[in-house]
C-alpha cells in the first residue's frame, strides 16, 4: 500500500502557492453489513475530502480532532466558612478562586480574599483509574493538603480590594503573590511541609503601578508587564528579590509610541539568549532578542509586525507559531502568526472571528487553546486556510474555568512522565489542570487523527460495492522547516465493498487460538504417547533378548552333564569285561 510520489508542480490561484500532487496506489477494502469500521486513518492529513458519485454513500471522512476528559472536584464549600473570616468585609471578600499556579506535583491556588491552597496530585487517579488516599479523597486526582491566609499580612488598603496574582520560580522553588502596589513570596517546600507557620516575606523595593498584568519567571528574572509604565524586571537572589529595571519602548528605538504593554511571551533559544514576544495595545506585536549578561539585560528590536490595537493574550511553544488574541469594538478574533527571527520575516497564517469573548491563549507542540469564559477552541498549529478550508472549528467546554496550565514539570522521579509513556493513548504535555469558582479541574487530551469510517445499514447495500476518490492535504516541511509556498495534495483511489460475514467470523481470531492451542496439547500428547511406547518396545526387546540368551545357556549346560554321564558308564562297563 504505499505511496508512489508523482511529483507534479501545480500554480493555483491562491497567489504563488503550489501543490505538489502525491498518487497513493488502489486498494479495496471490505465491511460487513450493520458494523461501522475505519478503514483508513491519515495521522499526516490536515483536512481531507472524500468523493463519490452514489446516491447514497456508506463511507465518510472524518476531519482529525481532539477528544477530551475532565475530573473535578470541589474544594471551597459554603458550609466550611466561618463567620470570622468575612470580619474584614471587602468588595472580594467572597471567596472564589481567580487563579492558580503550577508547582512540583501539584498547584498552588488562589482565591479572591487572598486565601492559597497547596494541591498535590494523586499520579494513579492522573494516569490510571484508581487513585490512592494519600491526599485528600482517593477517588479524587489531587487533594488540598494547607491552606494560608495572606490577607492577613496585606499592607495596604488598596491592594485588600485588589484581585492578588500568582506567579511560581521553578528555580527558587518560589511563589509570589502580587498586587498593583506590593508583592509578597514564600517557600514551597515550607509549604509542602505543611507548617503551623509560613514565612512570608515583603519585596521592600516593589514598584507600585497603577495596572499590573502578566507576570513570570525566567531564569530567575521576574517580568511584570505594567501597562503603560512598560515592563518591570526584579531579580531573584538567594531568598531575596531586587528591582532590575523597566523596559520601555525606548529599549527597542521606538519613540513614536508610549509603551503600554498587554502581554508577552518569552523563549530561551540558548544560553543567555531569549526571545521576546511583546504585545502592545496599540502598535501590536514587537518582536525582540534578550540577552542576560553579567553587567545587567540588554535588548534588541527585530521586528514589528503589521499594527493591530487591543491586544488580549500572546502564547507560543516553538517560537514560530505565535497565536495572539484582539478585540475590535466587540468583537474577538485571534491570529496565528509564523514568524522568523533569522530572516526577520513573518506571515499571517489564520485569522479567525470568535463568536465568544477571548480571555487568553495559551500554546502547546501541537495546538493552541484560545479560552473564553466557559467555550474554549482548539486551534492546531500551521492551520493554513487554504490546506484546510473544510475543517470545523473544535470547542469544548469547561463552565467557570478561571485558570490553568499544562503540566510542566514535576520531582526528579517525575512520576507523570513515566506514567505517561506507559500509556500511549496521551503524551507528557497533553494534560491540563486548574480552577473554577470552586473546585479544582483535569482535563486529558487525545490527538484523533483523520479517518474514513464506513457503515451502512440499508437493506439495498448488502451486497454493494462502491469506488471512492480520498484527498487530503499535508503541509510541505524540509529541515524541520514548514514551507509557505508548498502543499502536498495526496490522491487515493479505493473500493469498498459491504459482505455478508460467514458464521463465527467475529470469533475467527478466537477460534483459530483454540484450535493452535489443541493442536499443541495434542501434538505433545501424541509425542507422549510414541515416546512411551518406544520405551515399551526397547524394554520388550531386551527382555526378549535376555531370556533367549538364558535359554541358550541352559540347553548348552545340559549337553555337556549328558556326555560325561555316558563316558563314565563306558569305562565302568570295561572294567567288567
Amino acid at each position: 500500500m504505499f505511496v508512489q510520489f508523482l511529483l507534479i508542480f501545480i500554480n493555483i490561484s491562491l497567489g504563488d502557492v503550489v501543490i505538489l500532487e502525491n498518487q497513493e496506489s488502489s486498494e479495496t477494502f471490505k465491511i460487513h453489513f450493520g458494523e461501522p469500521k475505519i478503514i483508513i486513518k491519515i495521522p499526516e492529513a490536515e483536512d481531507a475530502v472524500l468523493e463519490n458519485f452514489e446516491k447514497i454513500n456508506f463511507c465518510e471522512v472524518k476531519q482529525q480532532t481532539v477528544q477530551t476528559q475532565t475530573q473535578q472536584f470541589t474544594i471551597i464549600r459554603p458550609d466550611e466558612f466561618k463567620d470570622y473570616e468575612f470580619e474584614n468585609d471587602t468588595p472580594l471578600n467572597f471567596r472564589q478562586f481567580i487563579g492558580m499556579v503550577h508547582v512540583n506535583d501539584g498547584m498552588i491556588a488562589i482565591t479572591s480574599d487572598s486565601i492559597a491552597y497547596l494541591i498535590k496530585f494523586n499520579y494513579n487517579k492522573v494516569i490510571h483509574e484508581h487513585g490512592f488516599a494519600t491526599y485528600g479523597n482517593s477517588a479524587d486526582f489531587a487533594g488540598v493538603i494547607w491552606k494560608a491566609n495572606i490577607q492577613d499580612i496585606v499592607q495596604s488598603t488598596e491592594s485588600k480590594q485588589q484581585l492578588p496574582q500568582l506567579v511560581y520560580s521553578k528555580t527558587r522553588n518560589l511563589a509570589f503573590i502580587l498586587y498593583s502596589d506590593t508583592a509578597q513570596y514564600f517557600d514551597v517546600s515550607e509549604m509542602e511541609k505543611n507548617s503551623h507557620a509560613l514565612l512570608i516575606h515583603t519585596i521592600q523595593n516593589f514598584k507600585a503601578r497603577e495596572e499590573r498584568g502578566l507576570t513570570k519567571e525566567v531564569e530567575e528574572y521576574l517580568f511584570s508587564a505594567v501597562g503603560k509604565a512598560g515592563l518591570d524586571i526584579y531579580k531573584i537572589v538567594d531568598d531575596q528579590v531586587y528591582f532590575q529595571s523597566t523596559i520601555t519602548f525606548l529599549d527597542f528605538n521606538i519613540n513614536t509610541h508610549q509603551l503600554d504593554l498587554r502581554d508577552f511571551a518569552v523563549l530561551k533559544v540558548e544560553k543567555d539568549k531569549y526571545q521576546l514576544y511583546l504585545l502592545d495595545s496599540k502598535i501590536g506585536l514587537i518582536l525582540a532578542y534578550m540577552y542576560i549578561k553579567k553587567d545587567g539585560l540588554q535588548f534588541e528590536k527585530v521586528l514589528e509586525i503589521d499594527p493591530i490595537p487591543n491586544g488580549i493574550a500572546i502564547d507560543t511553544k516553538n517560537g514560530k507559531n505565535v497565536f495572539a488574541a484582539f478585540e475590535d469594538d466587540g468583537i474577538y478574533f485571534y491570529i496565528e502568526y509564523l514568524v522568523n527571527f533569522t530572516e526577520k520575516t513573518f506571515s499571517i497564517i489564520t485569522k479567525k472571528f470568535s463568536n465568544y469573548r477571548i480571555l487568553d491563549v495559551d500554546a502547546t507542540d501541537e495546538f493552541a487553546i484560545i479560552s473564553g469564559v466557559s467555550n474554549h477552541q482548539i486551534v492546531f498549529q500551521n492551520g493554513y486556510d487554504f490546506i484546510a478550508p473544510h475543517k470545523e472549528p473544535i470547542r469544548f467546554s469547561q463552565i467557570g474555568m478561571r485558570d490553568f496550565e499544562f503540566f510542566k514539570y514535576s520531582y526528579s522521579q517525575d512520576e507523570l512522565k513515566i506514567a505517561a509513556n506507559q500509556q500511549n493513548d496521551y503524551q507528557y504535555d497533553d494534560f491540563f489542570f486548574g480552577v473554577t469558582a470552586t473546585n479544582a479541574f483535569l482535563t486529558k487530551f487525545k490527538f484523533v487523527p483523520a479517518r474514513v469510517v464506513c457503515f451502512t445499514d440499508h437493506k439495498n447495500l448488502q451486497n454493494a460495492k462502491q469506488f471512492y476518490v480520498l484527498k487530503f492535504n499535508q503541509s510541505f516541511i524540509t529541515n524541520d522547516i514548514i514551507s509557505q509556498e508548498k502543499v502536498i495534495r495526496t490522491t487515493k483511489k479505493f473500493a469498498v465493498e459491504v459482505v455478508t460475514p460467514f458464521l463465527f467470523e467475529k470469533q475467527i481470531n478466537l477460534i483459530c487460538f483454540i484450535l493452535i492451542v489443541l493442536g499443541v496439547v495434542l501434538f505433545f500428547c501424541v509425542s507422549a504417547i510414541f515416546y512411551k511406547y518406544k520405551q515399551f518396545r526397547q524394554e520388550e526387546i531386551r527382555l526378549d533378548t535376555e531370556l533367549e540368551n538364558h535359554q541358550k545357556n541352559n540347553n548348552s549346560q545340559n549337553q555337556i552333564n549328558f556326555d560325561e554321564s555316558q563316558i563314565i558308564q563306558g569305562q565302568q562297563q570295561q572294567k567288567e569285561i
